[in-house]
């Protein structure tokens, strides 16, 4: 080719080139000029004192300067079903305009497959932003517990404590006495931080389904002081600060088929802090939004951050999340079925928790999210607050729970730190 005719060519590059570089501007422009001035929304669909709203908190610190437009981010919180309720709103009420995210349990995505009761949504139609984690859930006992190891709890009862009988606390000791003839015995009804003092009265062995990096979030104290004895990983591979410490499930399960529906159960755990959002985002603000959540958890002042907040970081795509939705939802439906069957109740070894109620008369300190704070005998004690669980009275009548304030004096009724107050009568 003569450099004569290798000028068109070179011209007909550069005006291609020019057209690409002229869109991407384009897009660039009008992503900035959306979230421009604008508020960014990330909701949580978990507890506003756990550690997945912590990542959620940790994020909206961070992820501003990566976005074009610079808009405030604020976390919001949409509790109910462990994302189930957020996801609902998302897919179906929620602005499809990139306003807007949220952060829902590792499994909830593949509900609607797995245990469609209660889900209107298809998490292959969501829009996966990405996860900030993956999780590996671990069995762990109190440190004076009998059951030390996961051979005990082959040979001896252990008893174990969770909030409902759907939870990951209790479906995972369900499997566990099934697939590998374990003899836990399962007391449901506990809020998520009651666990931990109910193990430290001795009312509990342990806690058996809980995240590991919750745990380094939530009691650190218990992994430095070795407070608790770690029994399993619930997971086919070891999680690398595990690895040759504490054993994992697989190892202990035969049946093919057993083995088989836990690669479905496990395979949730890749995409552990799970960031989604609503379908049908533009593409230039979803893209946007993707690049954005990944370059934030690569900056340098986010890792440190995250660090001081004992937060495992270990990110994945929202293009890797979506494609393992996708080849989890094509899982053979009855595999997913028979997961969902561990959600229901054991004829045998797994009862309600017995609350002894108690009523204490109070100042409250401070009212924060769903709790409300006083002191009990010179320590800080909280109570849960519950729409249904809590009967608020102020001066005679009925009120609702967003009428407490700081001053009150009340007699609250509740089972004791962290627990669910029955009921709150304020002056």
């Amino acid at each position: 080719m003569t450099a004569n005719s290798r000028r068109p060519v070179q011209a007909a590059v550069a005006i291609v080139g020019g057209i690409l570089l002229a869109a991407t501007s384009v897009q660039a422009d009008e992503v900035a000029d959306f979230y421009k001035g604008k508020t960014l929304t990330i909701w949580s669909g978990l507890t506003p004192g756990g550690s997945y709203t912590a990542y959620a908190m940790a994020l909206k610190d961070h992820m501003k300067k990566h976005l074009p437009g610079n808009p405030t981010i604020i976390v919001g919180s949409r509790l109910g079903g462990s994302g189930r309720v957020l996801a609902n709103w998302m897919y179906n009420v929620g602005p499809r305009d990139g306003s807007m995210f949220g952060l829902i349990h590792e499994r909830m995505g593949l509900e609607p497959h797995v245990y469609p009761k209660g889900t209107k949504f298809d998490g292959r139609k969501m829009s996966w932003i990405g996860s900030m984690a993956k999780q590996k859930s671990v069995c762990f006992t109190w440190h004076t517990s009998k059951v030390k190891t996961f051979d005990d709890a082959q040979k001896m009862t252990a008893i174990v404590g969770t909030n409902s009988s759907t939870s990951t606390g209790a479906v995972m000791p369900r499997m566990l006495n099934s697939m590998a003839g374990t003899k836990f015995k399962i007391i449901s009804g506990y809020e998520p931080q009651e666990i931990f003092l109910a193990m430290e009265r001795g009312e509990l062995d342990g806690l058996c389904g809980y995240g590991w990096g919750s745990l380094k979030v939530a009691r650190p104290d218990f992994i430095r002081d070795k407070k608790v004895n770690m029994l399993l990983q619930f997971s086919d591979r070891s999680h690398a600060e595990l690895e040759g410490k504490v054993p994992v499930m697989m190892d202990y399960i035969t049946n093919p088929t057993d083995r088989a529906m836990l690669k479905l159960v496990f395979g949730t755990q890749e995409m552990g802090r799970p960031f989604v959002g609503p379908p049908e985002i533009p593409k230039a603000r979803f893209a946007a939004l993707r690049k954005a959540f990944m370059d934030t958890l690569k900056d340098p002042a986010f890792l440190k951050d995250a660090k001081k907040r004992r937060l495992e970081i270990d990110p994945i795509s929202g293009e890797e999340v979506e494609r393992l939705v996708n080849e989890l939802y094509a899982t053979e439906k009855s595999l997913a079925t028979r997961t969902a069957g561990y959600r229901k109740p054991a004829k045998v070894g797994e009862s309600k928790r017995k609350i002894t109620w108690k009523t204490v008369s109070v100042s409250l300190s401070k009212k924060k999210g769903r709790y409300v704070y006083f002191m009990v005998d010179g320590t800080e004690n909280r109570a849960k607050l519950s729409g249904r669980g809590t009967k608020v009275k102020i001066a005679g009548k009925k009120a609702k729970s967003k009428m407490l304030k700081a001053g009150l004096m009340c007699d609250v009724t509740y089972p004791g730190h962290h627990g669910l107050a029955k009921a709150i009568t304020c002056k």
